[in-house]
């Protein structure tokens, strides 16, 4: 319960049961679709939740942030791809058990689809995009030969534009669009990259996909689930649903301030949390992420005026800048992710955290008042 850091799944995952029947209908009708949303946002935990481990559906899931170039992501692909038919390592094998891959894939009658992967990696200045394209070619040929609809989830896919030019992604779509196999599963949480990609009716992927915006965690189903784990410890916390409230169902920080309150209330034997220990908490873990709001920042500086910019969002004041510099500036910060535009010339910092930082006056973090 109230696990953070990591994707969760099953009875951990909370606050988005109104949000699953329109995924699973997507799912349940092949019917490719795109997430788009913040860092830490759930998105991975959403997709794993409803995919993983999960009899119904053959599930594969590929994070491109991982991959330090288009070789490695192929090769990723093809590993995963040969594995729904029962061959492990099946590059290790075709490097150094070559004898023992043929009779596998001749017993099980892939020679056709294995042959053309061996070829590829037999030429040792094979080109990195074509063997891109192979291996997505190679899931669908592998899921033609199983019968199936495989559900293939690309995480970060906004990445895959750091290992390769713009021009993978006219050659990507053009065969995603003939795999009658797959269900195509991208997100990304760059979402004025991952507009552009999916979106704008001159790129390569419209309307190929469904386009959803993942929101927030429901906040009135998290409290009603945190606030029986509480009472089963015989726990009083009066104010939780201010509290999350405040968070906006930010799924990391909500579970992380939940989780850390969960904890000090068991190990100090708290029965009522009062609004003191809810401010506390909450300072602790503004704090245990500020190495993630400094890495955030150290990359937001890159561009001149960014954090201005930012300041004066999180503050609501305007900045003395002409228009087309405020217009470049607002660009490269929705474009990393940090903030969304709401309206016109309205922009929100989409990192509550970091909206808090900047309306700090002093070194010291000071919230509204009815936390104390």
């Amino acid at each position: 319960m109230f696990i953070t850091g990591k994707p969760v799944t099953g009875d951990n995952f909370i606050g988005r049961k109104n949000h699953l029947p329109l995924f699973k209908t997507y799912i349940d009708h092949n019917q490719s679709f795109m997430i788009k949303a913040p860092r830490r946002f759930g998105k991975t935990s959403l997709v794993k939740h409803m995919l993983k481990n999960k009899k119904e559906y053959v599930f594969v899931y590929v994070d491109i942030k991982r991959a330090n170039s288009l070789e490695a992501l192929a090769n990723t692909i093809i590993d995963k791809a040969y594995k729904i038919f029962s061959i492990d390592d099946f590059l290790y094998k075709a490097k150094n058990s070559m004898f023992d891959l043929l009779k596998s894939i001749q017993k099980l009658k892939i020679d056709d689809i294995a042959e053309n992967t061996v070829r590829i990696l037999e030429n040792k200045n094979f080109d990195e995009e074509a063997y891109f394209l192979h291996s997505l070619d190679v899931m669908n040929s592998i899921a033609k030969k199983k019968n199936v609809n495989i559900k293939f989830a690309l995480d970060e896919f906004q990445d895959i534009l750091n290992i390769s030019s713009d021009g993978i992604l006219d050659k990507s779509s053009s065969v995603m669009k003939q795999h009658e196999n797959i269900t195509y599963i991208f997100l990304g949480s760059m979402e004025t990259i991952m507009t552009r990609i999916f979106e704008h009716k001159s790129s390569p992927f419209f309307p190929f996909v469904t386009i959803v915006s993942l929101p927030p965690l429901d906040i009135g189903e998290l409290y009603e689930y945190s606030i029986l784990q509480f009472q089963k410890k015989g726990i009083k916390c009066d104010s939780l649903m201010h509290l999350l409230e405040y968070l906006q169902g930010h799924p990391d920080y909500s579970l992380q301030v939940l989780q850390q309150l969960y904890f000090k209330a068991i190990s100090n034997d708290i029965k009522e949390l009062t609004n003191k220990d809810l401010y506390d908490t909450l300072i602790d873990v503004i704090l245990n992420n500020k190495a993630y709001l400094d890495e955030v920042l150290s990359k937001a500086k890159l561009k001149k005026h960014s954090l201005n910019v930012l300041y004066s969002i999180a503050n609501k004041e305007k900045i003395n800048l002409d228009s087309k510099t405020l217009y470049n500036v607002r660009s490269s910060l929705e474009d990393r992710g940090l903030i969304k535009k709401i309206g016109q010339g309205k922009y929100i910092i989409n990192n509550i955290f970091l909206d808090i930082y900047f309306q700090q006056k002093e070194e010291k973090i000071s919230l509204p008042g009815y936390f104390l």
